[in-house]
């Protein structure tokens, strides 16, 4: 699976300004620099990868981070510039995490969601993963509940 006029490569240093860009510009609560460099330098269970592209500015046009923690990977954060959104991007780091998890052992994926990102959990249940509880006011700005997701890995 791909998305034409992208490339996947690992995260690094260098694309931490547009990273940040895309993460302001996602999320009302984004990470911090030190997050992503923390992803990037000591975080010896992360996948990262930037979807690259040719195209003019900005050149990463989204960005996955997951961990893998023994048998389960854990989708930590999905962002797509929105010039870049309704391409498949999301759907293609999402099959590409979990393949990654899948060939480390995993034998679950998991993440948390919005209650009121509709979108990201229409996603998620196209690709087989089921809502499996909430996390009363998980997020703090705003205040909201997380939906927790669950997706098996087992025989596909």
């Amino acid at each position: 699976m791909s998305s034409p006029g992208y490339e996947i490569v690992p995260m690094g240093l260098s694309h931490l300004d547009e990273i940040l860009a895309i993460e302001r510009e996602s999320y009302e609560n984004p990470w911090a620099r030190r997050a992503f460099e923390a992803e990037l330098g000591k975080n010896r269970v992360g996948w990262s990868r930037v979807a690259l592209t040719a195209e003019a500015r900005p050149r990463v046009a989204g960005y996955c981070i997951a961990w893998i923690l023994f048998e389960h990977i854990h989708i930590q954060n999905v962002a797509i510039h929105p010039e870049h959104r309704r391409r498949g991007l999301g759907r293609l780091f999402l099959v590409r995490a979990i393949e990654e998890g899948r060939a480390r052992g995993a034998i679950a994926a998991l993440l948390e969601v919005r209650r009121s990102n509709v979108p990201a959990q229409t996603l998620y249940r196209e690709l087989g993963f089921e809502e499996a509880g909430t996390r009363r006011a998980y997020y703090s700005q705003p205040k909201e509940d997380a939906l927790l997701f669950r997706k098996e890995l087992g025989g596909e």
